[in-house]
């Protein structure tokens, strides 16, 4: 009996120790790979924050406001601390470690180069800063940087694997041991199925939001347009949480304008957008606070297909901020209750949201501000080409008028000539009168003469 008691007594020490071998397993490696999705995430930061501080560089180039260079200077405070965290974080892996010092290196050619471009740019204006960006300078260290993160982040994804790989072996184990253990008592058979269901969800639980947050990072990843990011938002999360109708909203300020829907029909009247603390789409980006409803009345969000129409009898509306300002407002409609998983799942998700929706809305006035230069040169080069058809027209007016300022100079110095013999003429004339008047006075004093001759030739008769 004693015998029979040690042997059991040690077994169930042995299965204890198994199991408590099993559940520290289970936990560490649910640390470890809660500890790889961190530095994966850090890694997404930091290339966010340099593709930021790149966009800055981009618009005030492009347009000499230093409004523009305010995601720069945003990023420019956020990039040291970003790779310090890298570095704290794989403090523990050598071989990341050994990337830290080179991606330090091109983090810091890149930001010279962009204060370079920035400061040529404002002290010798847009074509010098130019002439530094079309070195590919920049570009390559950029290359190398998202290299370096992308390797980073594989070292991470191998790893996080190999744990849930491991997490995958010690659960089994920990179940062997748990139907072994049965054998002997159903109370510790309980008790240790519990513990490992309970580690079992845990574990599911981070899984399923850690897959739900790189999912949702691929969704977003790349250089999107808003309304494509809002379509590849609201159908990422809708297949994933189980949603059967979405609408996203995006904005700040005092106007929030919608950019997406899913599984909404055409005709079904839903806002087009709303102001701050009017309704509760506007209460809660006014509160940056998740919204819950449940048993949905009549003129919500509604989902339909071919075959009819229908509403969500819960809803949520969950707001998106980063830096303290909402830009996103997301609203998911479900007909079964809804679970906190997905909660957690939309608060986690929310500053990258955001941060996805302020790049993109970075890159759409950046392209406004493209078209617009374009069209501007463009206006330009037909102007251009307008003063150069009125300078040959000028040109032409003006041999037109020297030639005509020549022969007018022809005439003036023929017309002189022509005055000078008319005075000739003139003082011949005035010569010929005064011969003309004595001669008349001449005739005139014999006329008279002959006149008194003649009288006193009749007098004397």
């Amino acid at each position: 009996m004693s015998f029979g008691l040690a042997t059991v007594l040690i077994f169930f020490l042995v299965s204890g120790g198994v199991a408590y071998r099993n559940v520290t397993t289970l936990r560490d490696d649910n640390r470890q790979i809660v500890h790889s999705h961190e530095v994966i995430v850090a890694l997404d930061n930091l290339l966010s924050s340099v593709k930021d501080a790149e966009t800055g560089q981009r618009g005030y180039l492009l347009t000499n406001e230093p409004k523009y260079l305010e995601p720069y200077n945003t990023a420019l405070a956020d990039i040291t601390s970003r790779l310090d965290d890298i570095a704290e974080l794989t403090r523990d892996n050598p071989r990341q470690q050994a990337r830290i010092a080179p991606l330090r290196q091109h983090v810091d050619a890149k930001l010279a180069e962009l204060k370079e471009t920035i400061d040529l740019r404002r002290t010798q204006g847009a074509e010098a800063a130019l002439a530094v960006v079309t070195t590919d300078r920049g570009k390559v260290e950029m290359d190398t940087i998202r290299t370096q993160l992308a390797a980073m982040d594989r070292e991470e994804a191998e790893l996080r694997e190999k744990r849930m790989a491991e997490m995958a072996d010690a659960y089994s184990a920990a179940l062997l041991s748990a139907v072994l253990s049965g054998l002997l008592g159903i109370v510790l058979t309980v008790i240790v199925s519990y513990l490992i269901r309970r580690a079992a969800a845990a574990r599911q639980r981070e899984e399923w939001l850690q897959s739900g947050q790189v999912g949702l990072s691929a969704a977003m990843l790349g250089d999107q347009p808003i309304i494509k990011l809002g379509d590849g938002i609201l159908a990422f999360l809708a297949r994933y949480v189980g949603a059967h109708a979405g609408a996203i909203y995006v904005g700040g300020g005092d106007d929030y304008k919608r950019v997406s829907t899913y599984g909404v029909p055409a005709g079904v009247n839903i806002p087009e957008s709303f102001a701050p603390k009017v309704g509760l789409l506007g209460q809660a980006a006014a509160e940056g606070r998740p919204v819950l409803i449940g048993d949905v009345p009549d003129g919500y969000l509604a989902f339909g297909s071919a075959l009819g129409q229908d509403k969500p009898r819960h809803l949520v509306i969950s707001p998106a901020s980063t830096d303290g300002a909402v830009n996103t407002v997301v609203e998911l409609g479900f007909i079964r209750p809804i679970d906190e998983r997905v909660l957690t799942l939309l608060e986690q998700a929310s500053e990258s949201i955001a941060i996805a929706v302020r790049s993109a809305n970075y890159r759409a006035e950046l392209q406004n501000l493209l078209e617009e230069t374009q069209r501007q040169s463009e206006e330009l080069q037909v102007q251009g080409e307008e003063l150069r058809v009125s300078n040959e027209e000028l040109e032409e007016q003006s041999r037109a008028l020297k030639e005509s300022q020549s022969r007018l100079e022809q005439q003036q110095v023929e017309l002189e000539q022509t005055n000078a013999q008319l005075e000739e003429q003139a003082g011949q004339l005035e010569l010929q009168r005064d011969d003309l008047e004595r001669a008349n006075a001449s005739t005139q004093l014999k006329a008279r003469e002959l006149e008194q001759a003649s009288r006193y030739k009749s007098d004397f008769l």
